[in-house]
Protein backbone atom coordinates (compact mmCIF):
# COMPACT_ATOMS: atom_id res chain seq x y z
CA UNK A 1 0.00 0.00 0.00
CA UNK A 2 1.42 3.36 -1.05
CA UNK A 3 0.48 6.94 -0.21
CA UNK A 4 -0.06 9.60 -2.86
CA UNK A 5 -0.56 13.28 -1.99
CA UNK A 6 -2.60 15.54 -4.27
CA UNK A 7 -1.69 19.18 -3.59
CA UNK A 8 -4.00 21.99 -4.69
CA UNK A 9 -2.34 25.41 -4.93
CA UNK A 10 -3.11 28.71 -6.66
CA UNK A 11 0.22 28.81 -8.50
CA UNK A 12 0.94 25.17 -9.45
CA UNK A 13 -2.68 24.15 -9.89
CA UNK A 14 -2.67 20.45 -8.95
CA UNK A 15 0.46 18.39 -8.28
CA UNK A 16 0.90 14.74 -7.36
CA UNK A 17 3.53 13.19 -5.12
CA UNK A 18 5.00 10.85 -6.16
CA UNK A 19 2.80 10.69 -9.32
CA UNK A 20 -0.89 10.54 -10.34
CA UNK A 21 -0.67 6.74 -10.64
CA UNK A 22 -2.18 4.54 -7.94
CA UNK A 23 -3.04 0.89 -7.39
CA UNK A 24 -6.01 -0.69 -5.66
CA UNK A 25 -5.72 -0.28 -1.89
CA UNK A 26 -3.36 2.73 -2.12
CA UNK A 27 -4.11 5.79 0.02
CA UNK A 28 -4.67 9.26 -1.45
CA UNK A 29 -4.62 12.50 0.56
CA UNK A 30 -5.84 15.87 -0.79
CA UNK A 31 -4.20 18.98 0.72
CA UNK A 32 -4.19 22.71 -0.05
CA UNK A 33 -1.21 25.06 0.05
CA UNK A 34 -0.86 28.80 -0.58
CA UNK A 35 -4.44 29.61 0.40
CA UNK A 36 -5.67 31.47 3.46
CA UNK A 37 -6.72 29.25 6.37
CA UNK A 38 -10.42 29.96 5.76
CA UNK A 39 -10.34 28.64 2.21
CA UNK A 40 -12.26 25.46 1.40
CA UNK A 41 -12.42 23.25 -1.65
CA UNK A 42 -14.77 20.55 -2.87
CA UNK A 43 -13.28 17.66 -4.85
CA UNK A 44 -15.79 15.86 -7.10
CA UNK A 45 -14.98 12.85 -9.26
CA UNK A 46 -16.77 12.48 -12.61
CA UNK A 47 -17.31 8.75 -12.01
CA UNK A 48 -17.75 7.99 -8.36
CA UNK A 49 -16.07 4.58 -8.33
CA UNK A 50 -12.42 5.42 -7.59
CA UNK A 51 -12.47 5.35 -3.77
CA UNK A 52 -14.18 3.31 -1.07
CA UNK A 53 -15.81 6.61 0.03
CA UNK A 54 -18.10 8.51 -2.33
CA UNK A 55 -17.29 12.04 -3.47
CA UNK A 56 -17.53 15.00 -3.10
CA UNK A 57 -14.73 15.47 -0.56
CA UNK A 58 -14.11 18.67 1.37
CA UNK A 59 -10.58 20.04 1.81
CA UNK A 60 -9.65 23.01 4.00
CA UNK A 61 -6.79 25.47 3.70
CA UNK A 62 -5.48 24.69 7.18
CA UNK A 63 -5.00 20.95 6.35
CA UNK A 64 -5.47 20.19 10.05
CA UNK A 65 -6.04 16.47 9.59
CA UNK A 66 -6.24 15.39 5.95
CA UNK A 67 -8.31 12.23 5.65
CA UNK A 68 -6.69 9.50 3.54
CA UNK A 69 -8.94 7.96 0.90
CA UNK A 70 -8.52 4.32 -0.15
CA UNK A 71 -8.51 3.38 -3.85
CA UNK A 72 -11.41 0.92 -4.14
CA UNK A 73 -10.82 -2.70 -5.12
CA UNK A 74 -13.54 -2.27 -7.79
CA UNK A 75 -12.00 0.89 -9.33
CA UNK A 76 -11.58 0.41 -13.06
CA UNK A 77 -8.16 0.72 -14.62
CA UNK A 78 -7.55 4.10 -16.26
CA UNK A 79 -7.95 7.80 -15.59
CA UNK A 80 -10.46 8.98 -13.01
CA UNK A 81 -10.91 12.73 -13.64
CA UNK A 82 -12.02 15.14 -10.96
CA UNK A 83 -12.81 18.83 -10.50
CA UNK A 84 -11.83 21.00 -7.57
CA UNK A 85 -14.08 23.96 -6.74
CA UNK A 86 -12.21 26.39 -4.51
CA UNK A 87 -14.03 28.87 -2.34
CA UNK A 88 -11.28 31.30 -1.40
CA UNK A 89 -11.28 34.26 0.92
CA UNK A 90 -7.89 35.57 -0.06
CA UNK A 91 -4.72 33.96 -1.41
CA UNK A 92 -1.56 34.68 0.57
CA UNK A 93 0.05 36.53 -2.36
CA UNK A 94 -3.03 38.81 -2.71
CA UNK A 95 -3.75 37.69 -6.29
CA UNK A 96 -7.29 36.58 -5.44
CA UNK A 97 -9.88 38.84 -3.85
CA UNK A 98 -12.40 38.15 -1.13
CA UNK A 99 -15.10 35.61 -2.03
CA UNK A 100 -13.72 34.64 -5.44
CA UNK A 101 -14.15 31.00 -6.50
CA UNK A 102 -11.80 29.01 -8.69
CA UNK A 103 -12.01 25.67 -10.46
CA UNK A 104 -9.20 23.24 -11.26
CA UNK A 105 -9.17 19.91 -13.06
CA UNK A 106 -7.12 16.83 -12.27
CA UNK A 107 -7.18 13.07 -12.44
CA UNK A 108 -5.97 9.93 -10.73
CA UNK A 109 -4.72 7.07 -12.90
CA UNK A 110 -5.50 3.59 -11.57
CA UNK A 111 -2.74 1.64 -13.28
CA UNK A 112 -3.71 -1.98 -12.69
CA UNK A 113 -6.86 -4.03 -13.12
CA UNK A 114 -9.15 -4.67 -10.15
CA UNK A 115 -8.31 -7.78 -8.16
CA UNK A 116 -9.93 -10.94 -9.46
CA UNK A 117 -12.34 -12.63 -7.10
CA UNK A 118 -11.48 -16.30 -6.69
CA UNK A 119 -14.53 -18.53 -6.53
CA UNK A 120 -14.38 -22.09 -5.26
Amino acid sequence: MALMTVTISPKDSITYDPSPEVKHGDLVVFVMTGYAAGTTATVSFHHDNCFTTRSPFKVTGDNAVPVPLTVAPHAKRGMHPFQVHIHARKVQDDSTTEGQADRKNGGIDVNNDPPVEVRR
